[in-house]
C-alpha cells in the first residue's frame, strides 16, 4: 500500500518534471495519480461496506442463536413452546449463517484482490523507476 511519503515523493518527481518544461506531462501524471487514488479509495470503501454488512449479519445471527436458546430453555423448564417457533428460529439461524459465510468469502476476495493490485502497482512503479534510471 502506498504511504503518504510515497505519494509526496511521486508528486515531487512530477513537480520537478514541470521545472524542466514538461507541463503537459505533469498534468497527465497528476491526472493519473488522482484517478489511481480515486480508484483505490473506491475499492477500500467497498471492502469497508462489505465488512459492515458482515458485522450486521453476525449480529443478527447471534440474536437468532440467543432467541433459539431461550426457546430451548423454556421447553426444558416445562413451558409451552410451539414447534413452529423453534423451526422459524432454526431457519433464521441457517439463513443468517449462510449469509455470514457468503460475506466472509466476499470480504476475503475483495481484500485479496486489493492487495494483489497494490503489489502489481508497486511492481509497475519499480519497473518504471528502473527504466527512468537507465535512460538518465
Amino acid at each position: 500500500m502506498k504511504s503518504l511519503n510515497d505519494i509526496f515523493t511521486g508528486v515531487d518527481h512530477v513537480l520537478n518534471s514541470a521545472k524542466h518544461g514538461n507541463f503537459e506531462e505533469v498534468l497527465t501524471k497528476t491526472k493519473n495519480y488522482a484517478e489511481h487514488a480515486t480508484k483505490k479509495s473506491a475499492e477500500r470503501l467497498e471492502i469497508s461496506r462489505k465488512r459492515i454488512e458482515l458485522l450486521d449479519s453476525k449480529t443478527k445471527l447471534n440474536k437468532a442463536y440467543e432467541a433459539f436458546g431461550k426457546l430451548q430453555y423454556e421447553a426444558y423448564v416445562g413451558e409451552d413452546v410451539s414447534e413452529e417457533d423453534i423451526q422459524t428460529k432454526l431457519q433464521e439461524i441457517q439463513l443468517n449463517k449462510s449469509r455470514v459465510d457468503l460475506l466472509e468469502v466476499e470480504v476475503k476476495n475483495l481484500h485479496d484482490a486489493f492487495v494483489d493490485s497494490l503489489r502489481h502497482d508497486k511492481k509497475t512503479e519499480d519497473d518504471i523507476d528502473v527504466k527512468v534510471e537507465e535512460t538518465e
